[in-house]
């Protein structure tokens, strides 16, 4: 059997920042979304996450995999998707509780916008969410990596045979996806999935090949494509920012010029990029910061407030981080020393 996969610190660390920004970002109105990285590029904290869990896939699963140990490797990250998505149902559900609750407790139909198929139609909404047909705003990031984990398997067997084979068959299916518009549809509310699978899986493989290349012992430095990335972060911090004040109206005109949209993983956004638990907490606490934004004016200092609204979900966050880690801590001592006594 194969060795368990070691963990690297650094991935452990950009997925938790990438998180944060995360939630940062869907926090309603507050002052550290202008320091987030959306602001000075093309692309935002979701090319991250994806990109990670990519890696992450390599590392955990691609291993097992590789070394024989198809059908378990298999099984585990079917294992993960399921375990995926009945987080993404409760989360959902959850946040439709925060909102009817709300409005009723307020008597602000308002916060019933998000909520208002489900409250309206209830057993048919019910079911699109089961079927992850219906995605509520904020709450649609795990559908996607639900769906990149059940194409993780023909993944994996393309690069078995060769890493090239497996980017270029992405490569393949990311440009038919934009030049055909694929995409999975949404019901009961007519249209698609907001991050499009058929295109973001992409990012993913990318993940998956840099993963390959950690377990081989790392990625060659390229002075030329450094410089190259570099100009290009360059760039686009510039147009993002228009000309950092100087130029108003510069990120407005171009925008339309450049292929930026997020549904689509739009090709400039894929240029300027080249824990699940603490994911969920991110995911409802931006829910009721949403909330609570809605009576921020019974609050004298409203920036104060979105201030303290993201220090105290942060601080949630890295709680239930320790926590997992204790927990898990302790499960491997006593998994450790149950292993011992039976061996003595």
């Amino acid at each position: 059997m194969a060795a368990p996969a070691k963990r690297i610190d650094g991935i452990d660390f950009w997925r938790g920042f990438a998180l944060l920004t995360i939630f940062i970002d869907h926090v309603p109105e507050n002052i550290f979304q202008h320091v987030t990285q959306q602001n000075f590029g093309f692309s935002d904290a979701a090319e991250l996450f994806v990109f990670l869990s990519g890696v992450s896939v390599a590392l955990a699963y691609g291993t097992r995999f590789f070394e024989g140990e198809t059908v378990g490797a298999v099984r585990a990250v079917l294992r993960r998707a399921f375990t995926l998505y009945w987080v993404q149902i409760l989360i959902s559900l959850v946040i439709i509780a925060i909102f009817v609750g709300a409005a009723a407790l307020w008597h602000d139909d308002d916060l019933l916008e998000d909520a208002d198929v489900v409250v309206s139609n209830p057993l048919q909404t019910t079911a699109a969410i089961l079927a992850l047909l219906h995605q509520l705003e904020n709450a649609n990031i795990l559908p996607l990596y639900i769906a990149l984990l059940l194409m993780t398997p023909l993944l994996l067997v393309l690069a078995r045979r060769d890493d090239r084979l497996m980017l270029a068959a992405s490569a393949g299916i990311y440009l038919a996806a934009r030049a055909f518009s694929l995409n999975l549809p949404t019901w009961p509310v007519e249209g698609t999935w907001f991050f499009n699978p058929i295109a973001w899986q992409l990012i993913f493989a990318i993940g998956i090949f840099a993963g390959r290349r950690l377990k081989r012992g790392g990625i060659a430095y390229d002075a030329r494509l450094f410089a190259a990335c570099l100009a290009v972060v360059a760039i686009a911090a510039v147009v993002r920012t228009d000309a950092f004040g100087y130029a108003s109206g510069l990120w407005e005109h171009v925008h339309d010029m450049l292929d930026c949209g997020k549904t689509d993983l739009g090709f400039a956004r894929l240029v300027h990029f080249y824990g699940l638990p603490v994911f969920a907490t991110g995911i409802v606490l931006s829910a009721m910061g949403e909330v609570i934004e809605t009576r921020s004016e019974a609050f004298n200092h409203q920036v104060v407030l979105g201030a303290a609204i993201v220090a105290g979900g942060i601080l949630l966050h890295y709680l239930v981080a320790r926590g997992l880690a204790a927990w898990r801590d302790g499960q491997r001592a006593s998994h450790s020393y149950a292993t011992a006594s039976s061996r003595a």
